[in-house]
């Protein structure tokens, strides 16, 4: 062999001459190099997702333990309704920074304590929570801010909920019973003519799918042109010719349980024969809720409590003038309840009260103003004895400045608003006449009816701070006067008891001009509706209807506009008849979108109401509460 000839030819080609097998080399070692390069990508790669999907998992799962927090504080309120009252030292959950001094010791170098979210789980890789309480509002509103936060190894989310218990205030329109109240006179001059319309009290009545169709009750119908805008619930079966419901409609009829996805079936949500407009949402069949009767806890809650027949007028400026006379509350002073954190109100002198001028006060803010029953004499009230100021005092009854009784003899006269002979609105019985503009928080109740004499209004406008509770024992009425003349007529011939209307005499009846006062809309900048009244207020009456006084005569009055929640044990007739023969008002009722997350002051809640996740929002983590 010749072994120079071997190693020339080895050598050309790895000169690269002649042969690319040395090509070949290079590139096989190149490309194993950037494949090598790639495979360390894609490990360094793979290692960063699982990083990334390992902080996700752990991500969500804090926000999970941060909303099993809520559930686990809602769970101990719903065990003890009062837990939320004073703070638990034994809950590790609350335990942490405080930068104020409490019963528990804690201070701002407190740890935060943590919850297992799983008992018994607490290793570093399990998820925990920790919350925080303001229960300031529990009482005024019936909500309580809790701020809970989960924690899963190093990764923190935070949530700061509300929660409260469900009212009326949920939806813009509620009734136990579509039927007329049974102690409405002019529904039944006679009385209610059965049990199931109420003769024997609302726990005896009867719903109109179980026992009251047939009855001979006054059933009542909402017409074209009745709008309800916000969500609507009923225990009862609606009568209607053309309403328009504009958020949702529930109803425990059971007829609805035939109701499916086809429109054509929403109408058997209704009574027979009755139909609808339910703006594309389907109406649905639910369990009653049932009101609760709470009146006399307004007795006790705090605030100005006047008594006998008392009225208020609100100002812009965040005070409200009122007349209690010392003839109507038998020379009784109000009575002031004060409530811890707040300044005790002023609620007038019995001097001023009794003056022409009445008591200028401040709105007793986060606290309710409450008519009472008085002492004095069971009659009725005469002229200025609810006062007012000049040209708006009310027409109760004129016969002199003195409050005497209408003269005995034969061939004289005096004249009274025609509403003031009902038993209920003697002028010793807790009835408060209200209207004007509120600056404020405030809930006006009472232990008979509560009067709209005019608008009321919010100062700041719809979405505002303002808001404004009317919580009857008894109705809600509007003011509509019908001023009779009655010739020798006693006082004594008056109904005191068991009775409505009985006249000794015959009586002319007319309207009295001038009502209802009409104030300003912040919100719109005019009065509005144009022609009607404004309502701007949640309204319940816990044994009673929302109604308006006489509104079988009178004519149109337009539209009754409420901007807030209705809630009525009975149905109330705000207006009668259609078109040319129509009198009374047209509804037009529009849900205050704030009453979801808040409510006026001690306003009611339902019956056997349980705590609920109300509203939740994400907000940053506390650093102070962060492990270390």
């Amino acid at each position: 062999m010749n072994h120079g000839t071997e190693r020339g030819r080895l050598m050309a080609r790895l000169r690269g001459g002649g042969d690319d097998s040395g090509m070949a080399l290079v590139l096989v070692v190149g490309t194993m190099l950037v494949l090598a390069m790639f495979a360390m990508t894609a490990l360094a790669y793979t290692i960063s997702s699982q990083k990334f999907s390992r902080y996700d998992q752990d991500y969500t799962a804090a926000m999970a333990a941060a909303q099993s927090g809520v559930e686990e504080y809602i769970s101990r309120l719903n065990r003890d309704d009062t837990y939320g009252d004073t703070l638990d030292c034994s809950n590790p959950a609350l335990e942490g920074p405080m930068t104020t001094a409490n019963s528990c010791g804690w201070t701002a170098a407190t740890p935060a304590g943590w919850l297992p979210v799983i008992p018994g789980q607490t290793g570093p890789e399990d998820a925990f929570f920790h919350y925080a309480v303001d229960g300031s509002d529990a009482i005024t509103q019936g909500r309580i801010k809790v701020t809970s936060t989960g924690r899963v190894k190093d990764v923190y989310r935070t949530i700061e909920v509300v929660v409260g218990k469900g009212a009326s205030t949920d939806y813009v329109y509620y009734t136990d019973f579509e039927s007329a109240d049974p102690s409405n006179v002019q529904a039944y001059p006679s009385g209610a003519p059965h049990v199931a319309c109420g003769s024997a009290g609302y726990s005896n009545a009867s719903y109109f799918y179980n026992g009251r169709s047939g009855k001979g009750c006054q059933e009542i119908t909402f017409i074209t042109g009745d709008v309800l805008d916000g969500s609507v619930f009923t225990n009862d079966a609606v009568l209607s010719s053309g309403l328009l419901v504009k958020q949702g409609f529930e109803t425990a009829n059971p007829g609805c349980d035939l109701a499916t996805s086809d429109p054509g079936t929403w109408n058997k949500c209704l009574r027979t024969g009755s139909w609808a407009d339910f703006n594309n949402k389907q109406p649905k069949r639910a369990d009653p809720l049932y009101l609760n009767d709470n009146s006399a806890a307004f007795a006790t809650n705090p605030g100005c409590h006047y008594y006998g027949s008392t009225r208020v007028i609100f100002n812009p400026s965040g005070t409200m003038t009122v007349w209690n006379k010392k003839s109507v509350n038998n020379s009784t002073p109000p009575l002031v309840i004060s409530a811890t954190g707040y300044p005790t109100p002023s609620c007038g002198t019995l001097a001023d009260l009794d003056s022409t001028s009445g008591a200028t006060v401040p709105v007793p803010d986060e606290m309710v103003i409450y008519a009472a029953a008085s002492t004095a004499t069971k009659r009725q009230c005469y002229a200025e004895e609810i006062g007012g100021p000049t040209g708006r005092r009310l027409p109760l009854g004129t016969y002199n400045a003195t409050y005497a009784a209408p003269p005995t003899g034969g061939g004289q006269s005096y004249t009274f608003d025609t509403n003031m002979r009902e038993n209920t609105k003697a002028c010793s019985e807790g009835n408060l006449y209200v209207e004007g503009t509120l600056n404020g928080r405030v809930t006006v109740s009472s232990a008979q009816s509560i009067i709209a004499t005019g608008d009321i209004v919010l100062a700041g406008g719809a979405n505002g701070g303002d808001m404004l509770g009317l919580v009857a024992t008894n109705s809600v009425e509007v003011f509509h006067p019908r001023v009779a003349t009655v010739a020798s007529e006693k006082v004594n011939s008056w109904c005191t008891s068991g009775c409505s209307y009985k006249w000794g005499n015959p009586y002319s009846e007319g309207e009295v001009a001038g009502w209802p006062g009409r104030y300003t809309d912040p919100t719109s900048g005019s009065v509005f509706p144009a022609d009607g009244i404004q309502i701007a207020g949640s309204i319940q009456t816990l044994q009673h209807s929302f109604l308006v006084q006489k509104y079988s005569v009178g004519g149109a009055a337009g539209d009754l506009y409420v901007y807030g929640s209705i809630a009525q044990r009975w149905r109330g007739i705000v207006g009668q008849g259609s078109g040319a023969s129509m009198n009374g008002y047209i509804k037009k009722y529009v849900y205050d979108t704030r009453l979801q997350y808040s409510s006026p002051p001690y306003f009611p809640r339902w019956a056997k109401a349980q705590w609920t996740l109300r509203y939740s929002g994400e907000v940053n983590t506390p650093t102070e509460i962060k492990v270390p």
